[in-house]
């Protein structure tokens, strides 16, 4: 589960990098489009002071002529005033034509009149050419105003990301670190378990055995006290227990659980007693007596044991028990947890 956690967030981190990238790159062709837009409205500016600068020309040329137009027609004004004092001459002299001074400033007349229609044609050629300049001016004007206005919108989702991306990092990094934490961890723990298998290993002590190996047959009465041996041994993990001597004894310091039973029968009365002894202390008492017919009893203790106390059952002096392929008279035992 932290490895899959881990591998959402890496791809998190990855898609937001793309989207990352895939902004830069939107922001440079925007800004590189812009920069051209806005050469290109330079170039215009240029051809439009040009063209404004041409037209002042033009105007200054226009005046020349106009400068020029009236000069003409006040030569005009002249020609008229000597054309009219000739015929008045004429009329009381013989006409004498000047046809060539005539024809002169006739032809002057027209050329003036021919170049000012051309040169106010020109003129308003260029204004209309200039105000069109003006408005595309204007227009790429206000689309490179969006254009940075946009350039400035996907620069704050670039720092956006770009801060996501940082957080997205952080919080990677410290999965890392918990993972690497976990492992060290998982490691520690592994080594402890098989630390503690091999303890418990140690630890695992048990033994429970019964009274005869095979057949049947009784024990006692005595005038003393007789230290029962269980020959016939179930379990014995530990090795604990010797089924030579009847005693257990401690390997470990813990806490143990002891039981054990007795078991009589007969036709005449009958004493069935015997002691649960640690270290020659009498600690607990199995004890059944009638006069005839079966008779049992059981007893159990838990007990704190030192490395190297003696656990085992005496019969008490007097009492008879009995046992056969049955298995009636039984002492086990086992550790329940370890002390230190």
């Amino acid at each position: 589960m932290k490895g899959l956690v881990c591998l959402l967030l890496l791809s998190g981190t990855l898609c937001l990098s793309y989207i990352s990238r895939s902004m830069e790159d939107s922001v440079r062709m925007r800004s590189v489009n812009s920069r051209s837009m806005e050469d290109s409205v330079r170039m215009r500016s240029v051809n439009s002071r040009s063209m404004e600068d041409s037209l002042r020309m033009n105007r200054s040329m226009e005046d020349s002529l106009r400068m020029r137009s009236v000069n003409s027609r006040s030569m005009e004004d002249s020609v008229r005033m000597s054309q009219q004092l000739r015929s008045e001459d004429g009329r009381q002299n013989p006409p004498q034509a000047d046809t060539s001074r005539t024809e002169a400033l006739t032809d002057s007349t027209q050329y003036c009149h021919l170049f000012f229609t051309d040169i106010h044609a020109a003129l308003r050629e260029l204004t209309a050419t200039v105000t069109e300049q003006r408005v595309d001016i204007r227009e790429l004007t206000t689309t490179v105003t969006e254009q940075r206005v946009n350039i400035r919108a996907l620069e704050t989702r670039l720092r956006d990301a770009e801060k996501a991306d940082e957080q997205q990092t952080f919080i990677l990094e410290e999965l890392n670190k918990k993972h690497d934490e976990i492992s060290s961890l998982g490691e520690v723990t592994s080594s402890q378990v098989e630390e503690l298998r091999k303890e418990n290993r140690d630890r695992e002590i048990a033994f429970s055995a019964s009274l005869l190996q095979s057949g049947s047959g009784s024990i006692g009465p005595s005038t003393t006290d007789i230290t029962l041996v269980y020959r016939n041994v179930f379990t014995n993990i530990g090795n604990a227990y010797n089924p030579v001597t009847g005693i257990f004894t401690a390997p470990l310091k813990g806490v143990y659980v002891f039981k054990f039973s007795v078991y009589a029968h007969g036709n005449k009365p009958n004493l069935a007693s015997a002691h649960i002894i640690k270290n020659e202390q009498y600690v607990v008492m199995a004890h059944a007596q009638q006069s005839q017919g079966t008779l049992n009893s059981s007893k159990g203790v838990v007990l704190i044991l030192e490395v190297g106390d003696v656990v085992f059952v005496r019969l008490w002096p007097s009492s008879r028990i009995e046992d056969n392929e049955n298995n009636h008279n039984t002492f086990s035992g086992y550790m329940l947890f370890p002390l230190r």
